[in-house]
């Protein structure tokens, strides 16, 4: 007698439980997605830049401006080249030290308390200095092109020099 081939159970039936999750499409599925994320989380930290590597860009961008201004200034008055110095440096310094001088006078910015608070404290006199001296000259007479390509280059050391205040020591800060 042959056997009948319909009698043969489904293999389901002698399973005690489910297939661990570890076998599952769905399991792995996620897994790679996972990684990927990951991989990716690690690659965007790995290539975030310091903040001197920032700075330095951006004093970069800045020189390359000013040197490109310094081509235009004779075809532009006093005014609108003293406009665009003053622009550079607050961009930078909007930009290198999260200071909204940017969008203030330069009344606004010396009448401000904590302006410019996070650059070393030479460097701040001599910044205010220099957008003061480029605030006077917004309202003088056009006959000072020369000074200008002065203030320029003035402007680039200046920018060179700009750092950081110093950190304050831990144990300061606790008392």
């Amino acid at each position: 007698m042959t056997p009948d081939i319909h009698d043969i159970s489904s293999p389901e039936e002698f399973l005690l439980r489910e297939a661990p999750l570890w076998q599952s499409a769905w399991f792995w599925s996620l897994l790679m997605i996972g990684s990927v994320i990951v991989w990716l989380i690690i690659r965007r930290v790995g290539k975030a830049k310091t903040s001197a590597e920032l700075r330095q860009e951006l004093l970069e961008d800045a020189t390359t401006a000013l040197i490109a201004l310094k081509t235009k200034v004779d075809s532009m008055s006093p005014q609108a080249s003293a406009v665009h110095i003053s622009l550079i440096i607050r961009q930078y310094l909007e930009t290198a030290f999260q200071d909204p001088a940017l969008f203030e006078t330069n009344e606004e910015l010396t009448l401000r308390p904590e302006a410019l608070e996070q650059l070393h404290p030479q460097c701040r006199t001599a910044v205010m200095d220099h957008l003061g001296e480029l605030s006077e000259l917004k309202y003088v007479a056009s006959s000072q092109q020369d000074h200008i390509t002065e203030l320029i280059d003035q402007t680039i050391e200046l920018l060179k020099i700009t750092e950081p205040a110093p950190a304050e020591p831990e144990h300061a800060a606790a008392d």
